[in-house]
């Protein structure tokens, strides 16, 4: 097993997924607000929060739209990332928290260049909260919600 952020998860590749679907993308119900350094993503089905770094929400912002695990490692050597497997393991890291998803074939894939580089490079990293949130307010006219007195 190999630790990420002091959490242990069952080795997951990239090249688990079926062979004609390799193209991934985040889930429908993972959302993220951008942030002055990276950005925080929010899985709705846990309730988990994760916090990526500017690297980390770059590649991110690949896989919205639905891309490869090789597009996103040449998409980062373009960035400045040095030849190494940082990238891939980023978004095997991803996927081991359940946050991507085999990409819909008829999905357009985002334009790389649209997207800001993050300047200086590092390693993109991704941190889960310790604990779930309890409740998320989804709508603030939900009844089921108190109001403030």
């Amino acid at each position: 097993m190999r630790r990420i952020n002091t959490m242990e998860v069952e080795p997951v590749s990239i090249s688990e997924i079926p062979v004609g679907q390799s193209a991934l993308t985040l889930r429908p119900d993972v959302v993220a607000t951008v942030l002055d350094e990276g950005a925080v993503l929010l899985d709705l089905q846990t309730k988990y929060f994760y916090a990526l770094n500017p690297s980390g929400w770059a590649v991110v912002q690949l896989l919205e739209s639905g891309t490869t695990a090789s597009a996103v490692q040449a998409c980062c050597a373009r960035w400045g990332a040095p030849a190494d497997d940082a990238a891939r393991a980023f978004v095997e890291s991803l996927h081991a928290f359940g946050l991507l998803e085999a990409a819909d074939a008829s999905l357009e894939p985002v334009d790389a260049t649209a997207i800001e580089a993050p300047s200086p490079w590092s390693q993109p990293t991704v941190e889960r909260q310790a604990e779930p949130l309890q409740q998320v307010i989804v709508s603030a006219f939900d009844p089921s919600i108190p109001l403030a007195e």
